[in-house]
Formats: structure tokens, sequence, C-alpha cells
């Protein structure tokens, strides 16, 4: 897991891999897969527990079973946040280590960044960067169901009139960096400001790619989500197994006779 840091920005790399070393920078466990920020009231622990066990059974349904196990790191102050590389964020995953915000203390935020921590589990490193950034977090928009990026909030958006990506430029959101300056350019970074000035807050990306990945999860299931994953490992391109996995098992054409074997991770 540490493997996924080398991919963060160096800033933030530093103060997430503290969370690998919870005790020694401050957190509590009050669970096995949970700790929290020193102070934390018991309600809270209370909440967080059950928090984590509908966000695995979200996970279970969306994958089939669960194969990544990450431990939840809970902050309940801004500074906390801001010290393990946090700040400005609902949620934040480093390999398997989940950092909640105070904003972020539900289901909603552990499933969306257990979700990332899923896919790379599954995925070999390869076919990890080949999967575009739009996809991995529409999937997780999808299955975490947060109110902040759901359907309703799509329709609202295009209600309004609200400047939201194409389907066409949500493609081509292929890397962190793309999806990232799409965030800045559609204003999604702005909503600290919204809500204080008591606006309606904007999520125009994560919405518009929960709302590309939801009839495409539907349609494929578990089954056809693992199938995905199995054709990226084995090295298939993105798009092409994306469109085959969308018409769904009974309809996916056969491979080509003269097609050569492939396994995952053969390079």
């Amino acid at each position: 897991m540490i493997a996924l840091l080398a991919f963060l920005p160096g800033c933030s790399t530093v103060q997430g891999g503290k969370l690998y070393m919870p005790e020694t920078f401050g957190f509590v466990p009050v669970a096995p897969d949970i700790y929290v920020e020193p102070g934390t009231d018991e309600a809270t622990q209370a909440r967080l527990r059950e928090a984590m066990n509908r966000a695995e059974g979200a996970i279970r349904a969306a994958y089939g079973d669960v194969r990544a196990h990450p431990v939840v790191h809970a902050c309940v102050t801004e500074k906390c946040l801001e010290s393990f590389g946090g700040k400005g964020t609902f949620a934040k995953v480093y390999g398997n280590r989940i950092l909640l915000s105070p904003r972020g203390l539900n289901w909603h935020f552990i499933a969306h960044e257990w979700s990332h921590a899923e896919m790379w589990t599954r995925l070999s490193l390869p076919a990890w960067k080949r999967m575009p950034q739009w996809f991995d977090d529409g999937v997780a928009v999808a299955i975490s169901e947060a109110p902040e990026h759901s359907e309703q909030h799509w329709q609202f958006l295009v209600a309004s009139d609200v400047s939201r990506p194409t389907p066409e430029e949500l493609h081509g959101l292929q890397s962190l960096d793309q999806w990232l300056a799409a965030v800045r350019r559609y204003s999604d970074n702005r909503n600290a400001e919204r809500r204080a000035r008591g606006e309606t807050e904007i999520h125009a990306v994560y919405a518009a790619a929960g709302h590309e990945l939801r009839p495409w999860l539907a349609a494929a299931g578990p089954s056809g989500l693992r199938s995905f994953i199995d054709r990226l490992n084995a090295g298939d391109a993105f798009e092409a197994a994306y469109r085959t996995a969308r018409l769904g098992p009974a309809l996916t054409p056969p491979p080509a006779r003269s097609a050569p074997a492939r396994c995952a991770r053969c390079g």
C-alpha cells in the first residue's frame, strides 16, 4: 500500500505517511480499524463504528466481496486534519489509510475512500496507472451515495444550467492532475466560500462522474465490474473494456479464436 503514496504530492505524502503510525502521532484506537483524535466523544465513536459497517456493506454490494480492509482515522478538528495533509477536503485515502475531516464523519465518505482502496487492491500497478481518474472517482461516487454528488444534485445542475463537464470532456480526465484542474475549472473547490455565504454548493465534476457510472455499474453488476478489472489487469485498453462491460455479460461478444491467451500481471 505504501507504493500508492509515491504517486501523491510530496508534502501530502509525508503527512499522510504518518497515518501508518497513528498512535505515535496522537490518534487513539477505538476499534481494530478505527482511530480517532483525542477528545472524540463516545457518540461520535459509536457513529463511526456503525458507518464503517455500512460502508463495508456498500463495497461488498458493488464488488461482490471485500478485499481491501482500510483503517479509518477521524479528525474532529481542522487542526488535526491539516496536520495529516487533509486541509480543505472531506476525506482522503493514502493506500489503505483513510483520513476523515470533521465534515466527513459518515458512511458516505468512508465508502468513497474505501472504493479507491478497493480498486487499488484489485488492480496491478500497470492497470491502475492506465485507469482514468474520472472512472475511479465515478465508481466511488456511485457506491458512496453522498448527497453532495448524487443524481439529484446532477439534475439540479442540469435544471439550473450550471456549467458542467460534457461526457467527452469527462472521459478526457485521465490523470489526477487533469481531474483536479477540472475541479478548479468548474469551481467545485469553492464550496467553503459558498457555505460561508449561505449559497448552494456546486459539485459539477464529481456529480458528472457519478451520473456517468451509475447506469454502467447497474448494467455490469458486481461480476461485470470484477470482469472489467480482470481485463485491465490482463492488459486490455480501458475504453474497450469499459464499452464491452456496459453491454452486460449476455451481450458481450466472444473473443476471436485466434486471439492469444493473456494473464493478469504477465506484462
